[in-house]
């Protein structure tokens, strides 16, 4: 895959996608997670946002989210 965010003037491709942090912010039942792609040449850091969650999450949603979420940088 090869992934563009408009914060970087290069297309980032078939990275190592880490997941670093996730805030949670309880009274809204939403989260921001923060990710790595890592490359050979580089690490990019990546904040993305819109999780949202009824009760509680793990890190499997998480993970699963990223990935979809992933999906709009896709060139």
């Amino acid at each position: 895959m090869t992934y563009k965010f408009s914060q970087f003037n290069v297309e980032i491709t078939n990275p190592t996608i880490i997941v670093v942090n996730v805030n949670d912010f309880i009274n809204d039942k939403t989260c921001s997670v923060e990710i790595r792609l890592v490359t050979e040449n580089a690490i990019f850091g990546v904040t993305l946002d819109g999780f949202t969650y009824n009760i509680t999450w793990d890190d499997d949603e998480i993970k699963a989210w990223v990935k979809i979420e992933l999906e709009k940088y896709e060139v």
